[in-house]
């Protein structure tokens, strides 16, 4: 499932760089990209979203002072932190942070930050999906996975559509990728 995020930078040049290393990631969905804290938070209330990037130093308003109204607004939400000063980490963490990044941002730092929160976040399969996902990488269609586990074909199309719905995944070989990703196949 791609992880749909949202980019506050008050910066426009670190703002296009952090979008372009998010784009280069296919687990990454970039839905937004604000300069500005208001403009960000009108976008927040009509989208979901699964984590924001948020700059510390802004001249409208601090991105710590802001965190506590984006977790009122998209309070599934995660928080990631991103400034070119350290010594905010401990406010950040107090904040509620899911991560803390320093800028320029390092692309192996930004990958690991991405797999924290993908492992952090995973979506909840019962063990007849992962059944199914397993049959499925292997290549088997939805009547053979039915014999194979006393089910009608209905069900098996039933339970493989809320599989690519949960996981985001758009067809039979996105779900291939995430089985293999998730150690499923």
């Amino acid at each position: 499932m791609a992880i749909q995020c949202v980019l506050i930078d008050d910066e426009e040049l670190a703002l296009q760089r952090l979008s372009h290393l998010l784009t280069s990631m296919p687990q990454v969905n970039v839905i937004g990209q604000f300069t500005s804290i208001d403009q960000a938070e009108q976008f927040l209330l009509q989208h979901p979203v699964d984590l924001v990037f948020l700059d510390i130093e802004m001249p409208e308003k601090s991105g710590l002072d802001v965190s506590d109204t984006l977790k009122s607004i998209v309070p599934h939400a995660s928080i990631l932190f991103t400034t070119a000063y350290d010594h905010y980490a401990i406010k950040a963490i107090r904040k509620g942070a899911f991560d803390y990044l320093l800028k320029p941002i390092d692309i192996d730092e930004l990958k690991a930050a991405l797999e924290r929160f993908s492992l952090h976040h995973e979506v909840p399969l019962s063990n007849r999906e992962k059944d199914i996902i397993r049959l499925v990488a292997k290549g088997h269609n939805s009547k053979a996975i039915g014999e194979k586990l006393f089910l009608s074909k209905h069900t098996v199309d039933t339970h493989r559509r809320r599989i690519l719905h949960k996981t985001g995944c758009k067809n039979t070989a996105a779900l291939i990728q995430y089985a293999i990703k998730h150690h499923l196949a």
